[in-house]
């Protein structure tokens, strides 16, 4: 019996190291955690399997129970004690595998339109981030470094414009340049008061989905708003500019045009990032 029980357990962690392995391989790992961190889940799933493949193979080995009986009764003490406590196996086993397999059935492998909404209607300043050093930022290297719409828009994504904000270097370079960007489309929740802004966002992950959070971007329109579904995916281009309020400097972008788009490559319509 001990030696079921044993490899019924080694089967929980083949279990264990074979969904770390799935999800290694699978795209979906890049909506969950940064890329730099997908080589430890590859290494959790090696070591789950190799240490469940040794514990089958070894079970029916008899060892030592670890006590001191004293001499001469230690196998009779190893016989006599009652280890008690410890889990079935066998319930071991569904308490992992049941869920474990209902939540890779139905799971959308997304972040919820709640979650997204409570997220993205905060305002975000980028001098609450943090990053190295960068390069030099002129025109001359924007217009090396960047492509340009049909109609001569720079295609900018939103992280880029976003942390032009704050840096009087990229915002005297990008102040007032015709700009177009992909990205989720709301109402602006904050800083309206003619009802014609809204707002874009995407979502940046800093190590996993856990620490999700939305770079926003304020739009303007010279009329009315569109009439485009919440959170949908659109391509902008306008006039960029900034507006400082309470010590903070936001981007505002000033709508030229607007198209709803497909989902990008790479993203999932519930909402998981690059």
């Amino acid at each position: 019996m001990k030696v079921i029980e044993r490899r019924v357990m080694s089967v929980i962690v083949v279990l264990i190291g074979a969904l770390l392995l799935y999800f290694y391989q699978h795209e979906k790992l890049s909506g969950y955690l940064k890329e730099k961190f997908h080589i430890y889940v590859l290494i959790g799933g090696l070591a789950a399997l190799v240490m469940a493949v040794f514990s089958f193979l070894t079970a029916g080995m008899e060892s030592d129970c670890g006590h001191d009986h004293g001499d001469g009764n230690d196998e009779e003490g190893c016989d006599d004690h009652e280890h008690g406590g410890d889990m079935n196996p066998f319930v071991a086993l569904m308490i992992v595998a049941l869920p474990m397999f209902f939540s890779l059935s139905w799971t959308t492998h997304g972040i919820s339109e709640a979650r997204q909404d409570a997220l993205s209607e905060k305002d975000v300043s980028s001098a609450d981030f943090s990053f190295t050093d960068l390069p030099p930022f002129t025109l001359e290297t924007l217009e090396k470094s960047t492509s340009k719409a049909p109609d001569g828009a720079f295609m900018l994504n939103i992280f880029e414009l976003f942390f032009t904000a704050g840096d009087t270097v990229q915002e005297k370079v990008v102040n007032g340049l015709y700009v177009e960007t992909e990205a989720k489309l709301r109402n602006e929740p904050n800083r309206n008061p003619d009802g014609k802004r809204m707002r874009l966002f995407r979502l940046m992950m800093t190590c996993c989905a856990a620490d999700a959070q939305a770079v926003p971007m304020t739009i303007e329109f010279e009329g009315e708003t569109p009439d485009i579904g919440h959170n949908s995916w659109v391509r902008v281009a306008g006039i960029m500019s900034y507006e400082r309020q309470d010590g903070v400097v936001y981007p505002l972008l000033k709508v030229k045009r607007i198209e709803e788009i497909p989902v990008p490559d790479g993203e999932w319509s519930e909402g998981l990032m690059k």
